[in-house]
């Protein structure tokens, strides 16, 4: 039996008879692809027995749901036949298979193919004669048709009708028994085929996780739990994810991203041996806890091949030998990379920008950028509190104080936001600096792909600084605080952005993530209009509905002239408002 595998075999067996948990740490091994790029997961399928890595995973763009898998006539209807995506992914489940690799699927339940019978008023109705046992026979049916797969990955959110949504799934189950029932349905058809079967606890909202936590005691000991290291996404001010240790009787996963998601991309370093530490320590010492999965190419923007491998380095080292540091990780790796008299200088140029880009997109160590984007001032702004930090530390109310003020700065706070990206800016400069002295000791290559990722990581502290001044500075400003000079300020702001999408174009950074054209372009036209807005607009809104939010805001061509159309979330309702440009209310509708 291949050394790769016994530790699933172990794992299988010990969960079938319910023995309780006691196999080493990290008998799993992950690495997640989510883009359908084939030569490139070929080749990254060759350097896995370099890292350790014993499982793959197929998510997202490769897959996503099972029905991805199959030919249909039409939404709803049986499968006529295997897909093109099917057939890749099949022969990729053998190549990986050939490395010596297991492999998984990453799927969405419920997805659009549930047959019409089921489906009453937009919703699906899982109490209808039928429904458990039609669903059970599409896994049954996907074990006999993909027989390459080893197992699969099961999540509940981000799919079209979400088990725990009322508005979306119709039944007399309670929360917790609706993720049991699917989870022990699904199990029941993957068990007669010997597949293992990971269910993530991936969820928005602290209620939701109460819920999986409750309906997880009465599902089948087979379950291997899956966890991200924090409760949400990737937002690394966020605490340790409660789900993990929750369940010390039962194998569980955890999650991380390399792929740099939130953190730019992998285009900007974002290099943190010491946070991959700071999370894994505190993850191996939970009960249940059996290895990791690392999230590598999200959206296409891989880890490997730039300075951000060192973090998929790190997690290969810190399971490898329990007592490495950070600290030597750096070491090895700079040497390993750059040479033993560059090493020291590469690692002082990018040891610092884990801190920059936290300092950058994140505003006092609330979430606003918008997936390593420049955010809209809509996702900006309800983002401060549906991402908030707060709901996930309760127990210290200093968050929820400063959830409050964020939405509603006064000039102190908007004063301390700009001290932040200063500092970023000058950690930034700082960087640029350091790599300038390991230039010497670096070939012409290593030197220009350094200078091109930390040049744009001091664009990115730089852009985001002055878009903290025109955002904040603009919610300062209808929050009614008289602040000398802030509207030339915020005016300055927004011609600093406009040259840094000019400087984009004309190097051809255009689409990519962050600091390209195209998102300052569409971020600079929204926040011109609204900062256009005369106050006496803001005056007859907060008269007429009290407490708002402008949630979208354009200028229509009306009857001849240009008006204001705003789309107001009200204290009781939501409405569409129009304007004149002079302030004068044209109309209201609900």
């Amino acid at each position: 039996m291949h050394k790769r595998f016994f530790g699933f075999f172990l794992i299988s067996f010990l969960a079938g008879v319910g023995i309780s948990w006691s196999l080493e740490k990290a008998s799993v091994r992950a690495w997640q692809f989510h883009e359908m790029d084939v030569p490139y997961v070929q080749g990254v399928l060759k350097k896995a027995n370099d890292y350790n890595i014993n499982t793959v995973v197929y998510s997202h763009e490769m897959i996503g749901e099972i029905s991805r898998m199959y030919e249909y006539t039409h939404k709803g209807g049986k499968p006529t036949g295997f897909s093109k995506r099917g057939e890749r992914l099949r022969a990729l489940a053998r190549q990986a298979q050939d490395e010596g690799l297991r492999v998984w699927i990453w799927v969405h339940e419920l997805e659009y193919d549930v047959p019409a019978r089921y489906c009453e008023d937009d919703a699906i109705n899982i109490d209808l004669p039928g429904f458990w046992d039609w669903l059970q026979g599409k896994y049954d049916k996907f074990c006999r048709d993909f027989p390459e797969f080893n197992g699969i990955i099961l999540t509940f959110h981000e799919t079209e009708y979400k088990i725990f949504n009322d508005d979306q799934v119709i039944s007399e189950l309670s929360m917790p028994e609706r993720f049991a029932k699917m989870i022990n349905t699904i199990d029941a058809a993957l068990a007669r085929h010997d597949k293992d079967f990971v269910v993530r606890s991936f969820l928005y909202e602290p209620r939701q996780m109460e819920w999986f936590a409750e309906g997880i005691k009465n599902v089948s000991r087979r379950i291997i739990l899956q966890s991200k290291c924090v409760p949400h996404d990737w937002q690394p001010f966020y605490p340790h994810n409660p789900m993990i240790g929750k369940f010390p009787d039962r194998p569980l996963i955890v999650e991380f991203d390399c792929s740099s998601e939130f953190t730019g991309r992998n285009n900007i370093p974002w290099t943190c041996p010491q946070y991959f530490e700071y999370r894994w320590r505190y993850d191996q010492q939970q009960p249940g806890v059996v290895g990791y999965n690392v999230r590598l190419d999200h959206a296409g923007y891989d880890a490997l091949y730039t300075p951000n491998e060192i973090n998929v380095y790190a997690l290969y080292r810190l399971v490898e030998d329990p007592d490495v540091t950070a600290d030597q990780i750096w070491g090895e790796w700079t040497v390993k990379h750059y040479g033993a008299a560059a090493a020291p200088w590469i690692e002082k140029a990018l040891k610092p920008s884990f801190e920059i880009v936290n300092l950058s997109y994140f505003i006092l160590g609330f979430w606003i950028t918008d997936h390593s984007k420049l955010p809209s001032y809509g996702y900006a702004k309800s983002h401060i509190s549906s991402r908030s930090i707060a709901k996930w530390k309760p127990d210290e109310p200093g968050y929820q104080e400063l959830e409050r003020r964020l939405n509603h700065p006064d000039p102190v706070l908007l004063e301390r936001i700009l001290a932040e990206k200063d500092k970023a800016l000058a950690m930034a400069d700082e960087a640029m600096h350091d790599l300038n002295q390991a230039r010497p000791h670096l070939s012409n290559e290593q030197y220009d792909e350094l200078f091109r990722r930390l040049n744009l990581l001091r664009r990115v502290a730089y852009i985001w600084k002055v878009y903290a001044e025109a955002f904040f500075g603009y919610l300062t400003q209808i929050a009614g605080h008289e602040v000398p000079g802030l509207h030339n300020r915020i005016e300055r702001a927004l011609e600093a952005m406009e040259h840094q999408a000019q400087v984009s174009k004309a190097i051809g950074w255009t689409d990519d993530p962050p600091a390209s054209s195209e998102e300052l372009r569409l971020v600079l036209e929204d926040l011109r209009i609204r900062i256009s807005i005369p106050p006496q607009i803001h005056s007859i809104l907060e008269q007429r509905f009290g407490r708002y939010e402008i949630d979208d805001v354009a200028l229509e061509e009306e009857n001849g002239q240009t008006v204001y159309a705003l789309k107001i979330e009200g204290e009781e309702d939501d409405y569409e408002v129009k304007f004149s440009r002079q302030g004068e209310l044209l109309s209201v509708q609900d």
